[in-house]
């Protein structure tokens, strides 16, 4: 199962458990009411410092020194209660944090509004969705481990109190305020997401802040610029806006916030703030509600409260009404001195005020104040930043991303080897990470379009007529209704337009309201909603195009009647690879990343290679994709992702052994069949009747390699024999070697004489190149067409591994092919887009052996094709029987670790040293693999899950540097990979 969705069945079994009943659960907080240590505190105060308890403060750490001596002074001359942070970074904010401990008599309460976690307040702090977008996911266990991850973050930052959640039940698509901030307007979905959250952080030890009662959902009017007022009955509260609330409250949620609203239905009183409401907050919430936590108000500063009342008398209100805590009061001298009149007059009784700083109190000695420790700074970023949380906030994003539409299954995208593909960005200039991503997945063209422009669409609209399909994405716009969202003129007409002429994807990234105002998406092909624009959701939407992984979300709103609240379609996924982080596949970043990059560092600093790329994939999901260093030495071009390496000997099962499968498979070849059944040539031969299986695993007796090049060369002089080569090309001469070097066209037939002549051995274990010199013969002979066309067609295209290819020179600019040897003594020249091997090269720069280029990511398409027993993109390209079969050890018997075609394990590691395994000792018997001669490497364990694929240019610029195999570097990364399994 998926990362942290592996217990949530359990929790959400635990969690429905405590509820049984109805009964009202106390906030944990108050056990400690009548402590010692309460006590002790509660006796050393005047009546001053008892309501300063119930005033916090707003604090930033990313102003300058002025505020921390102003936030100092209050702390010292008052004595308040508590702070809330607000905008700037983990180590400064605990820095401060400590400092403003270490100046008050008594443990001051860290608050902070974290509605999405730590990272809407502190830079370098990933962000978790907002509750909008949480609200359009099924598995509300995941929201519990959201609020214990936002727990674990706050508590490591000195944090007590997390104003969060939202209970509010948005039903206004044009709320200014709340909107997205809400998990939607269906009221048990709020509640249920609600009440896991609140115990997802209290039962991990932050205290939650249910807000805003009485419900803030349906306003127009944003509270921090004027008092909205709510014309709605009692009746309807009761059924609608106090119903998470109410659950809230029985399942023991700590704080709740009261609004700055106007509520005539609830309070008669014209004008009134609900914050200053004794018959909203006393009468109903406390009494009727039986909510016997901490009432919390919300910020004392908006204009909703103090568009009536001064400071000072605004607080004393809020007091006297009910509420316990003070928040984010401007002037505290002020707040005291109203409340103290209350004390004195007889307005409140001092027995009110105790209960309610005793409740702070309470709260402190909970929060474990009563012991304070100073907050670690060191590592802080790096913890609050860690792999698992990135993972956590992932997968709460892909359980959310919705489907709207889906007409005729264009989702997942299939048949990629006959659909000519198109990307269009709407509002961006470069190419985005949406973009980047469905290239990953296969060849696609980046077109863009900026809306801003007028109709300036037309000419892109005219190029993209030829193109079978369009992924587009809508970028740029807004969350908040106000300026309608950001939908700029002419987004419906482009959309629709579009319709007319292509079939159509469309990814919004946004506010699901948005919608309404572009019509024509309900015309297009397919309609992905992301809820938000990130980097989390351009990546992950690109990956629900291709079916990485199926669609589960549903609307937590209605966006017109074709898109209901709870609509969502549901499509399949799985059938491509995900791109993740380790702990998405059980994993530790944390360890995998340090030694993968020592390691791979290490072979650019020793001089193993000038780069190389590392990729890695678990459970079918991409955990570790990384370049490094150079195409050269000279350091002028670096390493990237869609490079192209000479994959040498990695060509026996990337491009031979495929293309036999398949053949298998229809039943048109046979690894029991003999050699001379399949090639005309070699009758009448010792080798006409070597089993094909025999030879496939390297167990015929044939000889490892034979230099043909050496033959063509005089060896007087060291100069080309004429008849053979010649610097250009011609009709007897069309075969191009090397750059102005062509071979005469009859050498091929003299090549294959000369392994026919050749002689055959002991039949024992002996690597050889000369069967799969020969394999392309066979598949030629079987299929009647060009054997690279037969696996570039059925295998290559179908993957989307377009960038498997030969002879790469011929389709791409060298800036994309890393080079490999300077060959001084045969092609006299740096390798640079054409095959290593002599051989190959000899053979026009495609053999069976040698002479397939790739990118690491087309590569792992296919070992990742492997590993899934043929399957790939939800199609059966090899049956799972043949796969087996040819990954499978033939000759155990014999000491042969061999598969048909595939490299394996040693079969006696568990008994060798550890210098004498291969690859490692962890790896089972079941994987499978090969290695090349320029540097690469692929590997694939089933039982483990893993795929992982090395490229780098080690013979760059002489095949005379053993470092990467003396370093072990392929093999040490490999074990770095098993080392970081967790699960």
């Amino acid at each position: 199962m998926r990362l942290f969705s592996t217990i949530a069945v359990l929790l959400i079994m635990i969690l429905q458990a405590g509820t049984a009943g109805g009964q009202a659960v106390k906030p944990g907080f108050l056990n400690y009411i009548d402590h010692q240590w309460v006590d002790s505190v509660f006796k050393t105060m005047s009546t001053d410092e008892q309501i300063a308890q119930c005033i916090w403060v707003a604090a930033w750490s990313d102003r300058d020194v002025s505020h921390s001596f102003e936030i100092a002074d209050l702390i010292t001359e008052y004595k308040i209660g508590g702070l809330i942070f607000f905008q700037g970074t983990p180590e400064k904010q605990a820095e401060l944090s400590n400092h403003y401990q270490s100046l008050s008599e008594i443990p001051l309460i860290i608050a902070m509004d974290a509605e999405w976690g730590l990272g809407m307040r502190l830079t370098g702090v990933d962000r978790f969705p907002y509750q909008m977008t949480l609200g359009a996911i099924r598995n509300d266990s995941l929201i519990y481990l959201m609020g214990r991850s936002i727990a674990l973050q706050a508590r490591r930052t000195g944090v007590h109190v997390n104003f969060a959640p939202v209970a509010d039940i948005n039903n206004n698509p044009s709320n200014p305020v709340i909107n997205y901030r809400s998990f939607g307007e269906q009221r048990e979905n709020v509640a249920s997401k609600s009440v896991m959250y609140m115990k997802g952080l209290q039962d991990n030890g932050i205290l939650a802040t249910a807000k805003h009662f009485p419900g803030h959902g349906d306003t127009d009017t944003d509270s921090h610029y004027d008092l909205p007022v709510l014309k709605h009955s009692r009746q309807r509260f009761d059924s609608l806006e106090f119903y998470p609330f109410r659950r809230l409250i029985d399942e023991g949620a700590g704080a709740i916030m009261t609004a700055h609203l106007n509520v005539p239905a609830l309070d008669i009183r014209q004008g009134l703030p609900s914050t200053l409401s004794d018959i909203i907050i006393t009468g109903l919430l406390k009494k009727e509600m039986n909510f016997s936590g901490l009432v919390v108000t919300d910020a004392m500063n908006m204009r909703g409260v103090t568009g009536a009342f001064p400071s000072g008398t605004a607080e004393a209100k809020a007091f006297e009404a009910g509420n316990d805590v003070l928040e984010f009061v401007t002037d505290v001298g002020a707040a005291i001195s109203e409340i103290r009149k209350l004390i004195e007059s007889g307005r409140m009784s001092a027995a009110e005020l105790e209960a309610r700083c005793r409740k702070v109190l309470a709260l402190k000695y909970w929060a474990g104040l009563a012991d304070f420790s100073p907050v670690a700074t060191v590592g802080l970023s790096d913890e609050l930043a860690s792999g698992e949380l990135k993972a956590q906030i992932r997968e709460l994003y892909e359980n959310a991303i919705t489907v709207l539409e889906n007409r005729n299954n264009v989702l997942p995208v299939r048949n990629l080897e006959s659909t000519r593909i198109a990307t269009l960005a709407v509002n961006r200039k470069a190419v985005s990470i949406y973009q980047e991503t469905l290239g990953r997945y296969t060849s696609v063209d980046h077109y863009f379009v900026d809306m801003n422009g007028g109709d300036g669409y037309r000419e892109v609209l005219e190029t993209l007529r030829d193109y079978d399909l369009v992924i587009a994405g809508i970028f740029g716009t807004d969350q908040r209704p106000g300026s309608g969202f950001g939908i700029s003129a002419g987004l419906d007409s482009l959309i629709k337009k579009l319709n007319r002429q292509n079939r159509v994807i469309v990814t919004y990234f946004g506010n699901p309201y948005a919608i309404a105002r572009i019509p024509s998406l309900q015309e297009a092909a397919g309609v992905i909603l992301t809820y938000q624009e990130n980097d989390f959701t351009e990546s992950l939407a690109a990956q629900l195009v291709f079916g990485a992984f199926g669609s589960r979300g549903t609307l937590p709103v209605t966006i017109n009647p074709g898109y209901p609240a709870g609509y969502g379609i549901r499509i399949p996924g799985n059938i491509r690879l995900q791109y993740g982080y380790p702990e998405s596949a059980g994993m530790s970043s944390l360890l995998l990343n340090h030694k993968i990059d020592s390691l791979a560092n290490l072979g650019i600093s020793e001089g193993a290679y000038p780069g190389c790329v590392v990729m890695a994939a678990r459970k079918g999901i991409v955990v570790f994709n990384k370049t490094y260093g150079h195409h050269e030495y000279d350091g002028r071009i670096e390493v990237r992702e869609d490079d192209l390496y000479d994959l040498a000997s990695v060509t026996k099962i990337a491009a031979s052994t495929p293309a036999l499968m398949l053949l298998d498979a229809r039943e048109l070849f046979s690894p029991d069949e003999t050699l001379g059944h399949y090639v005309p040539l070699f009758k009448g031969s010792d080798k006409q009747d070597l089993k094909l299986r025999e030879m496939l695993a390297h167990q015929a007796g044939l000889v490892a390699w034979i230099p043909f090049w050496k033959e063509t060369i005089k060896e007087a002089t060291g100069e080309f024999r004429s008849r053979t080569f010649q610097p250009g090309p011609s009709d007897r001469f069309p075969v191009m070697v090397a750059n102005n070097l062509y071979i005469h066209r009859t050498y091929r037939n003299r090549l294959f004489r000369e392994i026919r002549d050749s002689k055959l051995g002991e039949k024992k274990f002996l690597y050889s190149d000369l069967t799969f010199i020969i394999v392309p013969e066979i598949i030629s002979s079987i299929t009647g067409e060009d054997w690279t066309g037969f696996v570039t067609e059925n295998i290559y295209r179908k993957l989307g591994a377009h960038n498997l290819t030969f002879n790469p020179y011929l389709k791409y600019p060298l800036t994309r092919i890393v080079p490999t040897e300077y060959d001084s003594l045969f092609r006299r020249q740096l390798l640079h887009g054409t095959v290593h091997d002599e051989g190959a090269a000899m053979l026009g720069g495609a053999s069976g052996h040698a002479g397939l280029f790739g990118t690491a990511g087309d590569l792992m398409k296919l070992m990742e094709m492997y590993r899934r027993q043929g399957s790939y993109g939800d199609e059966q390209l090899i049956p799972r029987e043949i796969i087996a079969e040819y990954t499978t050890c033939q000759f155990p018997e014999n000491k042969n670790r061999r598969g048909l075609g595939f490299d394996k394990p040693l079969l006696n590691n568990d008994e060798l040293p550890d210098e004498e395994v291969y690859p490692i000792r962890e790896t089972s018997l079941s994987s499978f693999g090969h290695s090349g001669f320029t540097g690469t490497f692929t590997w694939v364990d089933p039982e483990y899950e893993l795929t992982y694929v090395f490229l780098s240019n080690r013979v760059y610029p002489t095949r005379d540097n053993p470092k990467l195999s003396e370093l072990g570097i392929r093999t040490g990364i490999l074990k770095a990979l098993y080392d970081s399994i967790t699960d």
